[in-house]
């Protein structure tokens, strides 16, 4: 009977071993893996739950929704958004959406901003990106208002604001 005992103890004592390593290895696969929600303003303009995802294999941002302030309808013959994120001290546009609109207008106060995903980015020495290596992310709008063009940009994160590392 004792020898069945230590029999289970031994069995019992390998799986919480098993266990416990399979545990190690899976914090290791998700290491450097990022998500932002990001939300900004600017004079006219609200950015709200701008994602971006950085992980070791794939870079994605989008599904945000950007809205004008304060009014339900404004109509435009051209609109563009551009995503901007300084990596590693360089400017990269990571999105961009545009409209072009002929022989009429389209409604831009609500605008949802979809979503690009890709490979990720790569510092110099050939290491994916991580978090750290991200400065800024933000937004440049660029509508028509009237026969006026209008820029604007909207500021989503700013690694000295938002974290210290």
């Amino acid at each position: 009977m004792l020898k069945r005992t230590n029999l289970i103890y031994i069995i019992g004592l390998i799986l919480i071993v098993s266990f416990l390593v399979s545990c190690e290895n899976s914090e290791e696969v998700i290491k450097n893996n990022y998500y932002l929600s990001l939300s900004g303003e600017s004079k006219n303009w609200e950015v709200d739950s701008y994602e971006v995802v950085i992980k070791p294999d794939t870079f994605s941002a989008g599904n945000g929704k950007l809205t004008m302030k304060n009014d339900k309808e404004v109509t435009s013959h051209f609109f563009s958004i551009k995503v901007h994120a300084v990596i590693n001290g360089r400017d990269e546009v990571v999105q961009g959406k545009s409209v072009t609109v002929t022989g009429g207008e389209e409604n831009i106060a609500q605008t949802s901003i979809g979503t690009i995903e890709g490979g990720t980015y790569f510092k110099e020495n050939g290491d994916p990106i991580t978090l750290k290596d991200v400065s800024d992310i933000y937004m440049i709008i660029q509508w028509q208002d009237g026969n006026q063009d209008m820029e604007e940009r909207v500021d989503l994160y700013n690694q000295k604001e938002k974290f210290s590392f």
